[in-house]
């Protein structure tokens, strides 16, 4: 199940490679030690190969990524069981209409969804083919990515929309 979430995640990292980050962004994305009920657990990280694609990602931005952090986090109190959510995120030179564009165009069955109150477009997969479900958004500044094996695409795109003003912070 982990390695799926890796194999999809890496999925969203092909639509990620060409949108990168500038210096001098407005905003700043940060993996705190926790979101909402989630707990960040580097063991995790270190088995799903987080690290790995947060360099993938780096690599295939060819010079323009900057800022990108990687987690992943596991609910162990949830009452359904387990939830594990990985994230990478930072930030993004390209327009957000590109990255949503190349990341709905790069996977079966992704849909557009609301980004939430901080603004920008955002877009979700379903789980397919035993590859988790995933949801990013952009918003000419910054972007996240967000992949899960226990919950569906439109809880996903719930917990984006929550997480995200957890994780981006203008910059002081």
């Amino acid at each position: 199940m982990l390695a799926a979430v890796a194999v999809l995640a890496a999925g969203g990292a092909f639509a990620l490679h060409v949108f990168f980050a500038r210096d001098g962004s407005a905003h700043v994305v940060a993996t705190p030690q926790r979101l909402l009920g989630y707990v960040q657990a580097p063991t995790l990280a270190k088995g799903m190969g987080a690290a790995a694609l947060r360099s993938e990602i780096l690599a295939k931005g060819e010079g323009e990524a900057s800022h990108v952090v990687d987690a992943v986090y596991d609910d162990a109190n949830s009452k359904a069981g387990p939830l594990i959510i990985l994230f990478i995120g930072g930030n993004l030179a390209d327009s957000a209409s590109s990255f949503i564009a190349s990341f709905t165009g790069s996977l079966p069955g992704a849909f557009v969804t609301s980004a939430g109150a901080m603004g920008g477009q955002a877009a979700c997969v379903p789980s397919f083919s035993g590859h988790p479900a995933e949801c990013a958004w952009a918003d000419n500044d910054t972007f996240g990515l967000i992949a899960s094996p226990n919950l569906n695409a439109s809880s996903l795109a719930k917990q984006l929309r929550e997480i995200r003003p957890l994780v981006e912070h203008k910059v002081k």
